[in-house]
Parts: structure tokens; C-alpha cells; sequence
């Protein structure tokens, strides 16, 4: 029996539309609140516009109002179910929530389904990656997204950096810590877990579980730190995972 990594599972692939026209892709998670699931990626995967300049990323100036989304199905199978999400009203107001500072570059969407009754699985973040790992600096972490053309099977790739920059500042400076690593667009909004094999690092000490891998999810990737040139530096940056809680109890949506 093929069996797949429950993590490989939790990310979904995103594609903007406006109307029926592609605009690019993504990568986002679900999130579970009570009964209500989100979908949790980069404010600016919805928008089209660099988060730091409020720059249109397209020449067109285009910008969705549908994201593109595959849902992994119950059944077992490795087809994918694919749900059309409008992510703007009849007014062309935004559905998406953001944080009440404004200086986040995550966008939660509440998802407009209930799970019962479908035939697709979701596997929320907050639910199955919350060991009590330790997070420092060097610590090997894993960026799960889609950074080449979406297709079948249309699975994530594991990327591979290392924190960069002390984790236990980022709330006290910018709300997000640097990971070295390589990446491309479509890996925006991914999710970034912390995955130890064996002798855990735990808080507040260690503890040998050589038989069970533990996972922590640490935040939200969106892409390389802004510089002159994109071969300067090859340094992500991931928004602090505790923003999305406050970003769903705050319950702002965005203008």
C-alpha cells in the first residue's frame, strides 16, 4: 500500500483568476478554529502587489477575484478536487481577513464550505503540527510548496533551509525571521514546519522518540528578503505561525 506523508497532504496549490484568465500561482494551507476552516496563504498571493511597496506585480496591473484550488479527496485516491474560491463580493470588497496592524504579509480566507458532505480532506496546520519542538537559529526547517507548474499529482515540494536569524526576536522586531534557502515565486504562502527524527529537542529539555518524528509548524514563507539584485542574498522570510490567530480573532478584513 502507497503510503504518503500526512504533510505532503496539508498544502493546497493555488492559482489566480480574474474571471477565466490566469494571473500566476501560489501555495496555501488550512487553518481549524472551532467548526471554521480558513485558508491561510500571502497577502500578496490575493492582492498581486509586493507587500513592502504596495507595487502592482503584474505590468497589466491585474489582480484575482477567484483563487484556483485543489483539495486532496477522502476516498484514498491521489486525484485532487479542484474548488473555484471567490475571494472578492459583488462589490469587488475583499473577503480575506488581515491583521489589525497591517504590517503582515499573511491573508486568511474563510473557507465557504463545510467539510461534511464533500468528498475532499482537509488537514489543518494548527491540529497536526504542534509538538513542543525548540526553534533556534541554524535549525534545519522545511518549506512545503509548489514552486514549478501545478500538476498532477500536484504535491508540494520539501524545501530545505535553515533559520537564519534569532526566531525569539521576530515578534519584537518585524514578525518574521529569515530562513536560508532558494525558492520561487509559486512557493508563496507556503507553510514551514520544524520536523525532528529522532532525540527531540523539546521545551524545556530533550527527550529520545526515536520511533515517531515530531513536528512544529513555525509560519508562513513569502519569498526572498527585497534586495537590488536577486542573486545578492538567497534569504526567505517567514512570518511568525502565532499572527493567523490573531488574524482570526481580530476579524478585519482587508480594504
Amino acid at each position: 500500500m502507497t503510503q504518503l506523508d500526512q504533510f505532503t497532504l496539508t498544502t493546497v496549490p493555488i492559482e489566480q483568476y480574474f474571471d477565466h484568465m490566469p494571473l500566476g500561482q501560489g501555495t496555501g494551507f488550512t487553518w481549524k478554529i472551532g467548526d471554521q476552516h480558513y485558508l491561510v496563504t500571502n497577502w500578496h498571493v490575493l492582492t498581486m502587489c509586493d507587500f513592502f511597496t504596495r507595487a502592482n506585480l503584474r505590468k497589466d496591473a491585474g489582480r484575482p477575484n477567484i483563487l484556483r484550488t485543489l483539495f486532496n479527496i477522502r476516498t484514498g485516491s491521489f486525484e485532487k478536487q479542484r474548488l473555484d474560491i471567490k475571494i472578492r463580493d459583488e462589490n469587488d470588497r475583499p473577503l480575506w481577513l488581515v491583521h489589525p496592524s497591517r504590517r503582515v504579509d499573511i491573508a486568511v480566507l474563510p473557507i465557504p464550505f463545510k467539510q461534511e458532505g464533500l468528498t475532499i480532506a482537509l488537514y489543518p496546520l494548527n491540529i497536526l503540527a504542534n509538538a513542543a519542538l525548540r526553534i533556534e537559529v541554524g535549525m534545519e526547517v522545511f518549506i512545503l510548496g509548489y514552486p514549478f507548474k501545478i500538476s498532477p499529482p500536484a504535491y508540494p515540494v520539501w524545501k530545505r533551509g535553515s533559520i537564519a536569524s534569532e526566531p525569539a526576536l521576530a515578534r519584537l522586531t518585524t514578525d518574521y525571521m529569515l530562513v536560508d534557502t532558494a525558492s520561487r515565486p509559486g512557493m508563496s504562502g507556503a507553510p514551514v514546519i520544524r520536523r525532528s527524527w529522532t532525540n527531540h529537542m523539546v521545551d524545556p529539555g530533550v527527550v529520545a522518540l526515536v520511533d515517531t518524528p515530531l513536528n512544529k509548524f513555525i509560519g508562513v514563507y513569502s519569498g526572498r528578503m527585497p534586495t537590488d539584485h536577486p542573486h545578492q542574498a538567497q534569504i526567505g522570510l517567514v512570518w511568525d505561525g502565532s499572527l493567523i490567530d490573531e488574524i482570526i480573532a481580530g476579524n478585519v478584513k482587508d480594504e
